[in-house]
């Protein structure tokens, strides 16, 4: 009934669902996925900017036959020509719908999503741009460093702690940093240390954060009182919550 009401919502909003298909499925480590679809009736006019997400519908056997639910994603990357988007996963050990099926996820197997976009703008005259996040926010993050032009500095801050880390999908620029940070305690607690060890105030400074709930907690607490920034140069959101099944 939930998923029915969530779609039922997004038809009144005029908010469409299309058809995809997997074409290809790709491990870059044994817990993280790229899944490329063909959409041919979403990729034609698909205005791409950082951070753009769908809504991926998916099953949810536990709730009975058919039951389907949502769950938020970002394009990774987009070829017109074609017709195909990315997805990245995060293969959690917590069980959810998404994870669970994007374990199995096949060439042929079917689905569909849905568009509903937000954008977000970093403000004229910004110089540098700090990026945090987990492993689920990497997809995002990668999104803004092929975006943002050539002269703004970013400095990308990744709480990840699996040994094969260094597998992972990464864009890489001439005015940019990667730095891995071990998670200690608490997620998010050594993640914001490092922020606050590298990162000075300044001005033109933008900083935007995402994933785990209490990473992102820890993380904006810094970017507010250590950095002093106010709502127009930052931005965080949390993605899931440690061992809550929302994947």
């Amino acid at each position: 009934m939930a998923a029915n009401w969530q779609r039922g919502m997004m038809r009144l909003m005029r908010i469409a669902n299309h058809p995809t298909e997997v074409v290809e499925v790709r491990d870059f480590t044994p817990w993280y996925r790229r899944i490329v679809f063909r959409a041919p009736s979403l990729t034609s006019s698909l205005d791409v900017f950082p951070t753009l997400w769908l809504r991926l519908w998916v099953p949810h056997p536990a709730k009975g036959e058919g039951f389907l639910v949502q769950r938020g994603y970002t394009f990774v990357h987009v070829d017109a020509a074609a017709q195909t988007f990315s997805l990245d996963f995060v293969l959690h050990e917590v069980s959810g719908p998404a994870g669970d099926w994007a374990k199995r996820a096949a060439v042929g197997d079917r689905l569909e999503v849905a568009l509903t976009p937000a954008r977000i703008d970093i403000p004229a005259g910004t110089t540098t741009l700090v990026l945090a996040g987990d492993a689920t926010a990497l997809p995002a993050i990668n999104t803004w460093l092929e975006a943002v032009p050539a002269e703004i500095e970013t400095r990308v801050f990744l709480e990840e702690e699996h040994p094969d880390r260094e597998g992972l999908p990464r864009v890489e620029r001439e005015r940019g940093t990667w730095e891995w940070v071990v998670r200690e305690g608490d997620r998010g607690t050594a993640l914001a240390r490092a922020i606050r060890s590298s990162v000075t105030a300044q001005d033109g400074l933008y900083a935007w954060g995402a994933g785990e709930k209490t990473l992102v907690k820890n993380v904006r607490g810094v970017l507010r009182e250590h950095l002093g920034l106010d709502r127009g140069h930052h931005f965080t959101q949390f993605y899931w919550i440690e061992g809550k099944a929302t994947g």
